[in-house]
């Protein structure tokens, strides 16, 4: 397939499965090995709190003296409480900040896409100093995301610039130490180590100065180097990602889908490698005993012998993976252009959890003090309370969407101008199976027949709020779809519950509302219309918001708030009726039937739906 159209088919970004997308990989200098946050994260508790700017959120936040600091897409670098979200200030830079934020002392580093490195006062964001960049080398802006961020050693800070040059200064004052030409630009970010900064820059090259004087000690040409973007319509050239220092040896990946370890010391090659030939080779991380690298296209994350190349294990991702890959003592955490955050077991490979953003992610996470920190390009930030010890062993969910369709064009439907379409799309675009309703009632036979440990965690998500008759059918004893509930089962309704309303089997049309049914299939009474029908605005509650619901939401038809066992209010409105609720059934933790409110004529961005309702499956 020739790269231009795999690069085209990349846009829709759901696989991700042609361009090996991606710019800089490691966020932050790598040392040999690389820095290894003390905090396990094995297992979720939870949502601690979510920030929301203005744009995407790109670079890696950074955890400093009580704040948690990161630049957005709008323009700005915001400081907040790294334990309770809340907004300590922000600061406005001229353009994009698309790199990650760097620290020493009560300072802090960080750059833009005006051109300047801003130097920030930790306290309250005022400018020490700014260093400005010149004008940019060249006007190709393919797949340019991120800005080289800034490194701080010895009381130097070294960062590269998109003018092409490798600078070091003064990191009290900004004053310039000493300034090397590249000759093209650098979105790279420089791991300092032994003496040396090692950078690759945009011609593919990378390249090692002396740390004190900056003078050139080698230079190693990829084989990009040799590449123009018109050999495949694709950048084959460039050295966005950053290197790793792996003991006497450094490793850095290429767009041109190779992957080199390079001799610190004097650049020769020790040995390279590839994922497919093609797929861009986005980031490294280094442990002391494994290198662990992201890839594009091929999407996955491979563990490698750092003596050798040699793959040890590999991740299957769901994206490209254009963030760094952050070491949590024995766990890997890594987002994807899926929107999804992995975390994985650094020794197997195997999936420990995952956890939706909502939409792609080129942040890297950090981890500190028990929680994780991930942002995304919806432009917010999250913050994950999490715990050391793995929950039980869990097989891979399986996560699915239901969609019956009109039979006629007078049946009922509760959504209107297309939306169910819409929530079908999505869900499809996050990776959930679509399941006409006969292979919905094969499904849902054959996991409630399935021993209780042979069992893997599901979800059925009714994309047209519509339940088959024959599942929800109670006069023969439990319904089919209460006995997949209670065997641990989840099901999600994105409306008022469907099995009030009655429908003629052949045409669909509305015949009549029964508000007692929902007690019958489920367990749980529901209010007659005059009692609690109407639009009315639900809060989430504490235990909607550590599942990730944020915003507030118009339900219809709430519930009073039920004292039976099992039961959670989600979101609550002015009158204390639950618009958002999940009743479980004795099952794992976030099984269950799990209410949400969506609007009924627009389309909505899912991504805090399936935050929550990937609760208690995928994390």
């Amino acid at each position: 397939m020739p790269r231009l159209s795999i690069f085209l088919a990349t846009i829709a970004l759901a696989a991700l499965g042609g361009c090996a997308a991606s710019p800089t990989a490691m966020r932050e200098a790598a040392v040999a090995p690389t820095p290894r946050a003390a905090a396990r994260a094995e297992r979720i508790e939870g949502v601690r709190f979510t920030v929301r700017t203005g744009a995407a959120i790109r670079g890696r936040p950074l955890v400093h003296a009580g704040l948690l600091v990161f630049g957005s897409n709008d323009g700005h670098v915001y400081a907040v409480d790294a334990r309770s979200g809340v907004e300590r200030w922000r600061r406005q830079t001229g353009g994009a900040v698309a790199s990650s934020a760097a620290a020493s002392g009560d300072r802090l580093y960080i750059a833009s896409r005006d051109g300047y490195l801003y130097c920030l006062a930790a306290p309250d964001g005022s400018v020490r100093w700014r260093h400005r960049f010149g004008a940019e080398l060249g006007a190709q802006n393919y797949w340019d995301h991120l800005l080289s961020s800034p490194v701080v050693r010895d009381g130097r800070v070294y960062i590269g610039g998109g003018d092409g040059t490798l600078v070091a200064l003064d990191a009290g004052s900004g004053a310039l130490q000493w300034r090397f030409d590249a000759g093209a630009r650098i979105r790279s970010t420089p791991a300092v180590h032994g003496g040396l900064v090692v950078v690759g820059t945009m011609a593919g090259q990378v390249i090692a100065v002396d740390a004190t004087s900056g003078r050139e000690r080698w230079r190693f040409a990829t084989d990009g180097a040799a590449h123009s973007f018109a050999d495949q319509g694709n950048d084959t050239t460039s050295v966005f990602a950053s290197p790793t220092v792996a003991g006497a040896l450094v490793t850095i990946g290429g767009r041109d889908g190779q992957l080199y370890a390079l001799d610190l010391a004097t650049g020769k090659l020790a040995w390279r490698s590839t994922h497919d030939g093609s797929s861009w080779i986005l980031s490294t991380a280094f442990d002391g005993a494994t290198v662990y690298v992201g890839s594009g296209s091929a999407l996955i994350v491979q563990a490698a012998d750092p003596a050798t190349g040699a793959e040890r294990w590999r991740f299957r991702t769901r994206g490209a993976v254009f963030a760094s890959i952050t070491i949590a003592d024995d766990t890997l955490l890594f987002s994807d252009l899926a929107g999804v955050l992995h975390a994985v077991d650094r020794r197997s490979g195997t999936a420990q959890w995952q956890f939706p953003l909502g939409s792609p992610s080129f942040a890297t996470p950090v981890v500190a003090d028990g929680i994780v920190y991930a942002a995304s390009d919806s432009g917010v930030l999250v913050a994950l309370d999490v715990a050391p010890t793995p929950a039980t062993a869990l097989a891979p969910a399986r996560r699915i969407v239901a969609w019956e369709g009109a039979k006629s064009p007078a049946a009922y439907g509760w959504f209107r101008n297309g939306v169910d379409l819409a929530i079908l799309g999505q869900l499809k675009g996050a990776g959930y199976e679509q399941m006409a309703p006969a292979a919905l009632a094969d499904f849902i036979a054959a996991f409630v027949a399935e021993s209780a440990p042979a069992r893997a965690p599901s979800v059925v998500v009714f994309a047209d709020n519509r339940i088959p008759a024959a599942l929800s059918d109670a006069s023969a004893g439990p319904a089919p779809i209460r006995r997949y509930l209670e065997a641990g089962g989840k099901v999600v309704l994105l409306g008022p519950n469907p099995v009030s309303y009655r429908t003629d089997e052949a045409s669909g049309e509305l015949v009549d509302i029964d508000t007692t049914w929902p007690e019958r299939v489920f367990g749980v009474p529901h209010p007659p219309p005059p009692a609690a029908n109407g639009y009315y605005v639900n809060r989430p509650t504490a235990a909607g918001a550590r599942i990730g619901l944020r915003s507030s939401a118009i339900a219809y038809a709430a519930i009073a708030v039920q004292p039976g066992p099992g039961f959670t209010p989600l979101a609550l409105d002015e009158f204390g009726h639950a618009g958002a609720w999940l009743q479980g059934y004795g099952g794992r933790p976030g099984s269950g039937l799990l209410q949400l409110a969506l609007p009924r004529q627009q389309t909505a961005d899912l991504s805090e739906a399936v935050t929550a309702i990937e609760y208690g499956i995928g994390w």
